[in-house]
């Protein structure tokens, strides 16, 4: 009784330990997202402190694509249903430039009413600078992030 006893908690300590090394992966963290994450931005109102939202950029370097993700805040109506959206493109720009992005027509977004967050949204652009666009609308405010070329490579 007590091997049938050991041999069962060992095989729940394997379940738990597996369910948290896979816990932590792309798709639990990055919100559909694979890869590593490289950035978080803050979606602000123009002038403002408060960030509505925090889009997250991430990179799969076994595929070479980009993926963003814009996630509500609870100043801005996070688990509330509310205009929320993420762009991501690849532009011309092979080196950075924090005003200007001129997009090849490569690109993914994602603009409709959720309660959380926008996205996932890929974008392949081995070469290219990226330019990741995201939008919060609530209680009347409109917060923005707009990154110019970046991410260059």
């Amino acid at each position: 009784m007590k091997k049938k006893i050991a041999a069962v908690v060992t095989a729940a300590a394997a379940v738990v330990a597996g369910s948290i090394l896979v816990a932590p992966g792309a798709d639990a963290s990055g919100y559909g997202c694979s890869g590593t994450e490289i950035g978080t931005y803050a979606v602000r109102v123009s002038g403002g402190t408060t960030s509505y939202g925090t889009a997250h950029l991430y990179y799969d370097s076994a595929t070479g694509d980009n993926c963003a993700v814009n996630v509500a805040t609870a100043a801005g109506g996070y688990g509330s249903p509310h205009e929320i959206s993420v762009y991501l493109s690849a532009c011309k720009e092979t080196s950075p430039n924090p005003t200007t992005c001129t997009p090849t027509g490569t690109a993914g977004s994602d603009d409709k009413t959720y309660d959380y967050y926008a996205g996932p949204v890929r974008v392949h652009a081995p070469g290219k600078c990226i330019y990741l666009y995201a939008t919060d609308t609530f209680d009347w405010n409109f917060a923005d992030y707009f990154s110019g070329a970046f991410h260059c490579g």
